[in-house]
């Protein structure tokens, strides 16, 4: 059994180099050992904590809720094992590996496991007003980004 203390945004992974590569299905398997899991179904790691993003690995039990959670920022919350269903407002979604949740700031979100899962949620702060990227994201896009990429599964996902 892992140590039993809570963990938060200072046990979060320390960044030492520019790239890091993290093993989510190795993580996800110590959350389940810990007490936080056989006690309460879940339990979470703060993987990175910056004023800038957060990001936070769940692990949660078939039948187990997060209870209502809501984030100021925009986030998105990708599920990495097993099938989760979501409630973000009004809407419900049912989502399975590789599926992602997009939500605009204060939207009142729950999860659900409908089977033993791990969800990836990231919060981004956003950029002070007028401020915008000051390059493009990736050298050989335009700032801008394009909003109309033929992406695989998109029809799905927002069919949802």
């Amino acid at each position: 059994m892992r140590d039993k203390k809570a963990r938060g945004p200072e046990d979060s992974f320390e960044i030492r180099k520019p790239v890091q590569v993290l093993d989510t299905a190795s993580v996800a398997k110590r959350l389940r050992e810990e007490k936080t899991y056989e006690d309460h179904g879940r339990s979470v790691l703060s993987l990175y904590h910056v004023p800038s993003l957060r990001a936070a690995l769940t692990a949660i039990a078939a039948g187990r809720r997060t209870g209502e959670r809501r984030v100021a920022c925009l986030s998105t919350v990708h599920v990495l094992e097993g099938e989760v269903k979501f409630k973000a407002g009004e809407e419900r979604h049912v989502l399975s590996v590789g599926g992602t949740l997009l939500l605009e700031g204060n939207v009142p979100y729950e999860a659900e496991a409908l089977s033993d899962a791990t969800f990836l949620h990231t919060v981004v702060q956003p950029v002070e007003e007028g401020g915008g990227f000051s390059q493009p994201l990736h050298p050989t896009e335009p700032v801008e980004g394009r909003a109309d990429l033929d992406l695989p599964g998109a029809d799905r996902a927002l069919e949802q």
